[in-house]
């Protein structure tokens, strides 16, 4: 059962990392390949968006990288029987 989590947390990591790169290249949200991933993606970086918002970072976007962060911390949490 852990492997399955820690495979889905893996496959969420890669999305986020996914879609922080194709909105450089795809901007819009609603284009394909990025209208797949922003649908991931978004729900888990929403809560840190707002409150590190990019307004108040200079205009980068640092919630995919926190959001990795803390699925990597998770993964962690879960190779060791934490959860």
């Amino acid at each position: 059962m852990t492997g399955i989590i820690i495979l889905t947390l893996r496959a969420l990591v890669w999305v986020v990392i996914a879609d922080a790169v194709l909105s450089w290249v795809v901007r819009s949200p609603l284009a394909f390949p990025r209208n797949v991933t922003h649908v991931i993606a978004e729900p888990l970086c929403a809560p840190v968006k707002a409150v590190l918002s990019p307004r108040l970072t200079g205009g980068i976007d640092f919630s995919p990288l926190v959001v990795i962060l803390i699925l990597h911390f998770a993964i962690s949490l879960v190779a060791r029987g934490g959860i």
